[in-house]
């Protein structure tokens, strides 16, 4: 008898992480793939360029600031979106939570608070996006595992 990890002895099982089986064509990227980063990026370096001019940068600093920092976080959020499918729902939600948190700890250390609260700040949105995340990714892996149940049992009920 052969192990199902065998060559040749694929099954859902032992496909790997995430709700997409291993060698699976997903196709082009869905639209929101590009367009939620970009418009979460220009809304954070909006946000930048108005809190750095608010607190004493020139206002050349202040669009440089901005633009960086709405790249950076358009690149990281369509590098998460666009590998999604390859990380546990855990990475994927710490993950998120990172960028998030990271993001608002920015935002904060921007508007002039401390290093340490701006710190805190970020760890305590960071962990709040991280939980929420957790919880959707679960639910929707967990919800996709009992519909595969059910199709199974009905299957089997049928004799098919």
């Amino acid at each position: 008898m052969t192990h199902s990890i065998m060559p040749g002895h694929h099954h859902a099982a032992h496909e790997g992480p995430g709700p997409v089986a291993r060698g699976t064509r997903l196709g082009e990227p869905a639209r929101w793939t590009w367009a939620v980063p970009l418009t979460g990026g220009v809304a954070l370096g909006l946000f930048a360029i108005f809190l750095a001019g608010n607190n004493g940068y020139t206002t050349g600093a202040a669009v440089v600031i901005g633009v960086v920092a709405g790249l950076i976080a358009m690149a990281a959020g369509y590098a998460l979106l666009r590998e999604r499918n390859t990380m546990i729902a855990e990475v994927r939600a710490a993950a998120f939570g990172a960028l998030f948190g990271g993001s608002m700890g920015f935002l904060h250390a921007l508007s002039g608070g401390t290093v340490i609260r701006s710190a805190g700040i970020g760890v305590l949105t960071g962990l709040g996006m991280g939980v929420a995340s957790y919880y959707v990714f679960y639910g929707h892996e967990h919800r996709a595992d009992m519909r595969r149940e059910v199709t199974q049992r009905d299957v089997t009920r049928r004799g098919g």
